[in-house]
C-alpha cells in the first residue's frame, strides 16, 4: 500500500492540566528557535470546536494537533506531503510524534502539567481513497504495523482496527509493557533530523 498521508496520537494521561490553547505560546517560540527538524509556518487556533483539532502546530510537510478528538487529548501528527520511502514511514510517523510529545513533556513553561500515555497509540491513514477503513486494508498494513508495534512496544502488543466505513483507516495499537517517550523514541532511532 502506497498511503503517505499518515496520522499517529499519543494520548495524554487522564487529568493532564493543560488546555490547547496554553500551548499557543510554546509553539510560536517553537516556530521562532526552529525546535523541530522541520519548516513550520504557523499556530492555528481551533479550541472553540468541540472534542475537536484543538490548537494545529501548521508545517510544510506535516502538521501537529493538540487534538481532543473524541474527548481525548493527545498529540496527533498528520502527514501532509514529502513522506520517506515506504520502509521508513511508520516509524518516521511515530518518532516525530514521540519528539514532540517528549518536548512538551519537558517544556519548562508546562511545570510538569503534561503527561503522555505509552500504553496506547492511534495510527491512522487520512486517505480514504487509498486506505478505506476495511479488514483488508488492514490485512494488507498488518505485517508492516506488527513489525512496527514489535520494535516500538518490545514486547507483544494488541493491534485493533478502529472506526467504521465512513472515517478513516485506523488502529489502535496497545501495549502493556509502558516505557517513557524518550525510552520508545530510542527504540525508533531517536529525534527525527
Amino acid at each position: 500500500m502506497q498511503a503517505h498521508k499518515l496520522q499517529v496520537k499519543i494520548f495524554a494521561q487522564p487529568g493532564s492540566g493543560v488546555t490547547p490553547e496554553a500551548l499557543i505560546p510554546i509553539l510560536h517560540r517553537w516556530i521562532k528557535e526552529r525546535v523541530l527538524p522541520e519548516l513550520m509556518i504557523d499556530v492555528a487556533n481551533y479550541a472553540h470546536v468541540p472534542k475537536g483539532p484543538g490548537v494545529v502546530l501548521i508545517g510544510h510537510a506535516s502538521d501537529t494537533f493538540i487534538d481532543e478528538t473524541d474527548g481525548r487529548l493527545g498529540i496527533l501528527h498528520n502527514r501532509k506531503r514529502a513522506a520517506p520511502d515506504a520502509a521508513d514511514r511508520l516509524s518516521d510517523a511515530f518518532r516525530r510524534a514521540l519528539h514532540v510529545a517528549s518536548l512538551l513533556e519537558r517544556e519548562p513553561a508546562l511545570e510538569g502539567k503534561l503527561r503522555f500515555a505509552t500504553d496506547e497509540f492511534l495510527f491512522r491513514i487520512n486517505d480514504r481513497l487509498a486506505a478505506p477503513n476495511t479488514d483488508e486494508t488492514l490485512a494488507a498494513l498488518r505485517p508492516e504495523l506488527e513489525a512496527l508495534a514489535a520494535l516500538l512496544c518490545a514486547g507483544p502488543s494488541d493491534l485493533r482496527r478502529t472506526g467504521d466505513a465512513k472515517g478513516l483507516f485506523g488502529v489502535t495499537i496497545t501495549n502493556p509493557a509502558k516505557a517513557d517517550l524518550s525510552t520508545l523514541l530510542g527504540r525508533l532511532g531517536g529525534p527525527p533530523a
